[in-house]
């Protein structure tokens, strides 16, 4: 597994998980149906406090990583969801976060639906932290779970498992 900039090049497959309703009734941000121009927006290097990843396997993209304004968040295709890739990736992401920027802790949000994600947020170290309605553009006002995990929680995680 690898990661780098999204680009351009990423338009065709970033833009068939947005053509999933299985991947985006997930995402917070994304409109459905999926919108070309949208998707475009999102093809490039990531210019604010954070990054976003391309998650690639075999030289494919499967999916993104981000940790954005202090939220982590990401996405999978379909084919590569259950085999433990988003949970690696995550840990890879959580230590890139905190290694290299000032976050003192990272939020991660999940609709009430979405046990895989929650699932690995709690393998990643993150508590819950509040539950409330939401609302995206791809869905109605949704129960909503709240996750946190500290720097302070994250080290003594690391320091543990070496």
């Amino acid at each position: 597994m690898t990661y780098r900039a999204l680009g351009a090049d990423d338009f065709a497959a970033l833009h068939a998980m947005a053509s999933d309703w299985s991947i985006v009734r997930q995402l917070g941000r994304w409109p459905w149906p999926a919108q070309e121009a949208f998707t475009r927006s999102r093809c490039k290097p990531y210019a604010g406090h954070g990054f976003v990843r391309a998650v690639c396997l075999d030289g494919r993209l499967i999916g993104t990583m981000a940790v954005t304004g202090g939220e982590l968040g990401y996405m999978f295709a379909p084919d590569v969801q259950g085999r433990g890739i988003a949970t690696k990736a995550a840990r890879d992401a959580i230590a890139h976060a905190f290694d290299d920027y000032d976050f003192a802790a990272l939020k991660a949000t999940v609709w009430v639906d979405n046990a895989g994600s929650a699932a690995v947020l709690r393998k990643c170290g993150f508590t819950l932290w509040q539950t409330y309605y939401d609302q995206s553009p791809s869905r109605l006002p949704t129960l909503t779970h709240s996750y946190r995990l500290s720097r302070d929680t994250w080290d003594r995680l690391r320091t543990a498992a070496q």
